[in-house]
């Protein structure tokens, strides 16, 4: 087996280091605004750019990359709090989808100009040029995972 080299496993370490950081002052950001965490804006955006505003469980789960049981308790969350429901999926009786409530895109609206703040701060300024280059290159990395 070929050994990474030190660039490369420095990649990685960074990838993961900037990942990380960059999430957590979004969300540090987001919890001074009196807002929940990145995570929650992640789970309604997934619903709200649908065209139903609804998806099941799983496909929720797949969206924002969370397992289905992980999912299911963090709908429990949402939906307590009243930005979510749970609705029978007319296409199986035995299936629920998740729908977005109009108090969840009004949080979503609330979220988002801190969340563009945090973007532009902490990962768009360090792009340059070179946006439509990083892009492709994580969305073939995401791809490669699947």
């Amino acid at each position: 087996m070929a050994k990474l080299d030190d660039d490369d496993l420095g990649a990685w370490r960074a990838f993961l280091t900037a990942h990380a950081h960059v999430t957590r002052a979004i969300s540090r950001d987001l919890a001074e605004a009196g807002l929940p965490d990145l995570s929650w804006y992640d789970l309604l955006w997934s619903l709200y750019r649908h065209p139903e505003r609804r998806l099941r469980v799983n496909e929720l789960a797949r969206e924002v990359v969370l397992s289905p049981t992980a999912m299911s308790r963090f709908v429990d969350r949402v939906e307590a709090a009243g930005y979510v429901r749970r609705e029978p999926d007319p296409a199986d009786r035995r299936a629920l989808r998740v729908a977005i409530t109009d108090e969840g895109v009004t949080l979503l609206r609330r979220m988002w100009p801190v969340y563009e703040a945090g973007i532009e701060r902490h990962f768009a300024a360090f792009l340059g040029k070179s946006g439509p280059r990083v892009r492709a290159m994580l969305e073939r990395m995401a791809a490669s995972a699947r």
